[in-house]
């Protein structure tokens, strides 16, 4: 993980100028099956952040670039799943795969659509959930809906606090920060994903400890 976080934030100080779609390109890569798991997009995200409050990019526009691959991404899986969910069934990943298609099933069952935009935000079962609605016939309205608010308020919380990071560094350290502020951004982010992981993997422990009690 730290090995692409540092080849993507070494290509974002490279060439500034993408930086708006690398910020589309990740925030829409968390949504898919099996690849939003391998995405460490908290971390890349903030990163982001960090670069465009140098001044290397529009802070805005990054926003706004993370919050359309946001609604892209999801949109995409979900019209995925709503046209070829017996081939999903069938088929990669979920012949192979079987619990990620339970714990998302689960999950809508318990939240229904405001699940949707809860989910943006777990690691567990980001990638998995927009899929599974379209699989099991969510309305194409509320899913947008939900889609698009949560994405609206995701994108800035992934971002602003590398925009922070680097803001803070400028004013104590001075200028010509790329070298520290973009990596101290993402090793933020490394450990608010990282405790994040580990409060999800104990609330679950603590769930199933629960569901065993006399």
């Amino acid at each position: 993980m730290t090995a692409l976080i540092a080849e993507i934030t070494g290509f974002i100080a490279a060439h500034p100028g993408l930086t708006w779609a690398v910020a589309f390109a990740v925030a829409a890569s968390e949504a898919f099956v099996v690849v939003g798991a391998l995405v460490p997009g908290t971390p890349i995200l903030m990163a982001i952040g960090a670069a465009a409050s140098l001044g290397h990019v529009s802070l805005a526009g990054v926003v706004v670039a993370a919050i359309l691959g946001a609604v892209a991404g999801d949109g995409l899986s979900y019209w995925i799943g709503h046209h070829h969910a017996d081939r999903l069934l069938s088929g990669w990943p979920f012949a192979t795969r079987p619990a990620l298609l339970a714990t998302g099933e689960a999950f809508i069952r318990r939240f229904g659509v405001p699940g949707v935009a809860l989910a943006r935000f777990l690691p567990g079962v980001r990638s998995v959930v927009p899929v599974v609605a379209g699989m099991f016939g969510m309305r194409p309205a509320a899913f947008y809906a939900s889609n698009l608010v949560s994405a609206i308020v995701w994108a800035p919380v992934h971002i602003l606090p590398g925009a922070a990071v680097g803001l803070l560094a400028g004013v104590h350290l001075g200028a010509d920060l790329d070298d520290l502020a973009v990596p101290a951004a993402a090793g933020l982010g490394i450990a608010l994903l990282l405790l994040r992981r580990a409060w999800l993997r104990r609330s679950a422990h603590s769930a199933v400890a629960r569901e065993h009690e006399p």
